[in-house]
């Protein structure tokens, strides 16, 4: 099973893993959401895979803002979902263009830098941050010393991080004494850091999802941790064709009519404008289907008919306002 630490660094390094691609067709969001910089609409905005609605994230949680705090792992977390969703191309390059002395810039690099094998450079920065007053400091102090092989102090600093707010301290604390864990995640380790650092829901969906071969009843596992994942706004286009054709293959999940037009969104599904010549060619369907997935027709019914619901309550909406 691949080590937890890693699972971090290849987060913040590389971003999210190249998806597996379905043909596309058509979708609009079926709901009107406003475009404020408020964060709970930027959220909602994000959840319909907006990247530019996770990059205004990212900022929230870059130095604090309207009363959020400061947040390092919610801060990469929600830059990986800006570039899933093609907002930017990579996290790296995002934060290389922050100031020097920013302390999301100099943690991230730091991390890197002990990745590296240059856990001097690391333990600087870590020396730096802490002295700014940021606390991933500590965090980062111990993750270059679990890397010299002093696991005591490392997950004593770790747990100094964690007790003053650092998600990242948090994610370390459990991670550190078990650098490698079984073939099945283990649940006790894991959830703690994604009740903090919720785009590990995704590592447990998918850590049960490359085991379906041999445990197939673990599948409620993986749409569990995918929905987890969706309700913090971390799901990737993988996880959503995942649940879609998880439906399809008539199971029931805790979805409403939107959500599961929300999901097809995600997927990168695309709905065929109804307006158009071509439409008119081909009008005994209204949506194409990808080849190589699971049959969904119980899903696409339920979602024409909240698109058809969703546009009636936008008209009377309207109406009312003239």
């Amino acid at each position: 099973m691949r080590k937890a630490i890693p699972f971090i660094l290849a987060m913040m390094m590389v971003g999210c893993a190249e998806q597996q691609g379905f043909d596309d067709v058509a979708l609009d969001a079926p709901v009107h959401v406003t475009k404020t910089e408020n964060f709970n609409d930027l959220m909602t905005q994000a959840k319909w895979g907006d990247g530019n609605a996770y990059l205004k994230l990212a900022d929230y949680y870059i130095n604090g803002k309207d009363g959020t705090k400061p947040d390092f792992m919610a801060t990469i977390s929600m830059l990986n979902m800006a570039e899933e969703y093609g907002a930017i191309d990579r996290p790296s390059e995002y934060i290389s263009n922050l100031p020097e002395d920013d302390n999301t810039r100099m943690a991230f690099e730091a991390m890197k830098s002990i990745n590296d094998r240059q856990e001097e450079k690391g333990m600087e920065l870590a020396n730096r941050l802490i002295e700014k007053g940021c606390v991933d400091g500590y965090a980062l102090r111990g993750y270059a010393l679990m890397e010299t092989g002093d696991t005591i102090e490392a997950i004593r600093l770790a747990t100094l991080a964690a007790e003053q707010g650092s998600s990242l301290g948090r994610a370390l604390q459990y991670v550190i004494p078990y650098g490698q864990m079984s073939d099945m995640p283990d649940e006790s380790i894991v959830l703690p850091i994604a009740e903090t650092v919720p785009i590990f829901y995704l590592f447990l969906a998918e850590e049960y999802y490359k085991h379906l071969a041999e445990h197939p009843e673990n599948d409620v596992k993986v749409a569990e941790f995918y929905l987890k994942a969706d309700e913090n706004g971390c799901l990737d286009q993988r996880g959503a064709k995942w649940l879609l054709n998880f439906m399809g293959n008539g199971n029931s999940l805790p979805l409403s009519d939107t959500d599961i037009l929300r999901l097809l969104k995600l997927a990168d599904y695309e709905r065929v404008d109804t307006t158009t010549t071509e439409y008119d060619e081909t009008e005994d369907y209204v949506w194409d289907e990808p080849i190589d997935s699971v049959k969904i027709e119980e899903a696409i019914e339920v979602v024409e008919t909240a698109t058809k619901a969703a546009e009636a309550a936008k008209a009377k909406e309207e109406e009312m306002q003239d």
